[in-house]
Order: C-alpha cells, then structure tokens, then sequence
C-alpha cells in the first residue's frame, strides 16, 4: 500500500522533518569523534551503556531493541565494553539459561564523561541556551519519545 503525500501535506513536513534532525543529532549533539576521543569507544558503545545505566541487567535482546542495534552487532560491542571492564556478563537469577549485562562502576564513570562531553560541546560552547529553551528542546524530546516507546 503506498500514500500518495502531498509536499505540503502534513505528514510529508513530519517526514522532511524527521529527516533533516538525524544530521542534527550526530552533528550537533551526539558527535562521535569527541565521544570516542574521550572515551576511546564509539556511539553504539555509549547506547549500550547508557541503557544499562538505566536498567539493572539487560539481555542482549533488551539492549537491541532499547539501542536499536542489530542483534550481531551487539555481541562485539559487549565483547569491548567487557574488556574495558564497564559491564559485566551474569547468568539471570531467574533463569540460568539467560545472560544478562549490568554496568560496573567504570561504565557509569564513561557515561558522566560522555555526557560531559555532549553537554561541553552543545551547550557550552558559543552559543548560549536559556533555561526555557532547553525546557523547551526537552519537552520536544520527551513528546518524540511518548509518541514512539521503545517496545519490550
């Protein structure tokens, strides 16, 4: 079935809209480059652990469908986060057959400098943002998020 979206249909400004934030969001606020200078891991990395900074234990399941991130994909990002010692691999205390990850106290530590990093070069650099229009970008974040949940 297709829709025929008029360009000045509503839907079709949702959608030029949608598509002109993603070059925002990476350019602007989630910039890989000084992420992983800082860190030394790269942006699906931070997902994972600010996931798991979120959650108490994840199954691999849960992280690809919180992060969005391919099931085989995930597997070598643990396997990374695992050797940096910022998660850890358990099996569930409810079941044994089920491998969790929970963050470690240095993984929460990469997430505060992550997230220093994101504040440092968004917000503190040369352009100022008053307290109302952060409540206002916030407000616009939150309403994206209601209106599409993450589904478990």
């Amino acid at each position: 079935m297709t829709t025929n979206l008029t360009t000045n249909s509503l839907e079709s400004q949702v959608i030029n809209n949608v598509f002109h934030i993603f070059p925002i969001l990476r350019n602007r606020i989630l910039k890989s480059r000084e992420i992983a200078q800082e860190t030394d891991i790269q942006l699906p990395h931070a997902q994972i652990l600010l996931e798991l900074s979120e959650h108490d234990n994840m199954s691999v399941t849960q992280l690809s469908r919180h992060t969005g991130i391919a099931m085989p994909n995930i597997t070598p990002i643990i396997d990374r986060l695992c050797s940096l010692g910022y998660v850890d691999r358990h099996h569930s205390s409810n079941d044994r057959r089920m491998v969790e990850i929970s963050i470690k106290d240095a993984g929460l530590d990469c997430i505060r400098r992550i997230k220093a990093v994101i504040a440092d070069q968004t917000f503190h650099q040369d352009v100022y943002y008053s307290e109302a229009q952060l409540v206002r970008l916030n407000e616009a974040l939150q309403t994206i998020m209601r209106y599409f949940p993450i589904e478990d």
